[in-house]
C-alpha cells in the first residue's frame, strides 16, 4: 500500500499532522519580505523539485516563539525550538505558565501535560505509526515545520505547470485513492500549499503557508493556515511566529514532573 493511500485509510493520521502543522508558521518584522512574481514561465517537474530541494531550509537551529489560534476561537502561547535533523522542541505556556512541553529527535518522541492532569509519554515513532497505520517519521514532521515538502518528491511522479501564480506539481499515476498536490513558490521554491484529495469522498486537507520572509537569506513562512473539508470548510489552524531567529545557540530543557502518570499506547 503506497503512502497516500495510507494517509485516508486512516483518519487518525490526519489529526496528528494537525497537532504538528499548529507549530509550524513563522514572521519577522525586520524581514524583507518576497512578493514579485513576475513573469513566470513553465519548467519541468525535475527543475522544479530540484529547485525546491536546493532551497530547503539548511541553517543548524531555528527558534521562535508562535500564538496558535485553534478554530474554536482559543489561542496558545508556544516556543519552538529546532535543531536541524537532531532535535524538535515544543513548550506550551496559559497565562504565562507552562502546560506542556514536547522533545522529539529522530528515534524518540516524548511529552509531557501538566494541567488539567499530570500525565505524560515517552516512545518511539514505530509505536506512533503503529496507533495510526502509517509510517510516521523526524524527517516529514521537521519538514511541516520549515515549509519543506511533506512527502519525497521525483519528477518521474509528477508533472508541472503553473497555477495560482506558483509552480503546480500534480501526480502522474491515476490509480491512487487519493491525490497529493504541491504548489511551489516561483521565487524561493519553497511550499505555498500541499493538499491530500481524497477521490473517493471528496474531503481535503489543505495545508498554506503565506508570507515567505527572507531570514538571514533563507526563506521562511510567515502564516500557516490548514483547511479540511468535512461539515464545513474553514481553517482549522492559525498560527503566526511573532518573532523568529536561526542560527543562534538553543537548548532543549524538559523534566517529566513528579507525579506523572504514564501514557500507555
Amino acid at each position: 500500500m503506497s503512502e497516500i493511500e495510507i494517509i485516508y485509510s486512516h483518519r487518525m493520521k490526519i489529526k496528528l499532522l494537525f497537532f504538528f502543522i499548529a507549530f509550524t508558521v513563522f514572521s519577522c518584522g525586520s524581514s524583507k519580505t518576497i512578493t514579485d512574481r513576475s513573469n513566470i514561465t513553465e519548467i519541468s517537474s525535475r527543475k522544479v523539485i530540484k529547485n525546491h530541494y536546493k532551497n530547503n531550509f539548511d541553517k543548524n537551529t531555528l527558534s521562535a516563539d508562535l500564538k496558535v489560534g485553534a478554530k474554536q476561537g482559543k489561542s496558545y502561547k508556544i516556543k519552538l525550538r529546532i535543531k536541524k535533523d537532531e532535535t524538535i522542541w515544543l513548550s506550551a505556556s496559559f497565562f504565562g505558565a507552562t502546560v506542556a512541553r514536547a522533545i522529539i529527535t529522530p528515534e524518540k518522541v516524548s511529552y509531557y501535560i501538566k494541567f488539567p492532569s499530570k500525565s505524560h509519554y515517552e516512545g518511539d515513532f514505530s509505536s506512533i505509526s503503529k496507533l495510526l497505520g502509517s509510517d510516521i517519521n523526524f524527517t516529514m514532521l521537521q519538514n511541516l515545520l520549515l515549509g519543506d515538502a511533506l512527502f519525497q518528491l521525483k519528477s518521474k511522479n509528477f508533472d508541472s505547470k503553473i497555477d495560482q501564480q506558483a509552480h503546480l506539481l500534480t501526480p502522474k499515476s491515476q490509480k491512487a485513492i487519493a491525490d497529493i498536490l504541491f504548489w511551489i513558490h516561483p521565487i524561493n521554491y519553497k511550499i505555498e500549499k500541499q493538499e491530500i484529495r481524497s477521490r473517493a469522498d471528496d474531503k481535503f486537507l489543505s495545508i498554506i503557508y503565506k508570507n515567505y520572509k527572507s531570514v538571514k537569506n533563507t526563506a521562511i513562512p510567515g502564516k500557516i493556515e490548514v483547511f479540511t473539508k468535512e461539515n464545513e470548510s474553514s481553517p482549522t489552524f492559525n498560527i503566526t511566529y511573532k518573532s523568529i531567529r536561526v542560527d543562534e545557540k538553543v537548548s532543549f530543557p524538559y523534566k517529566i514532573p513528579n507525579g506523572s502518570k504514564k501514557i500507555i499506547k
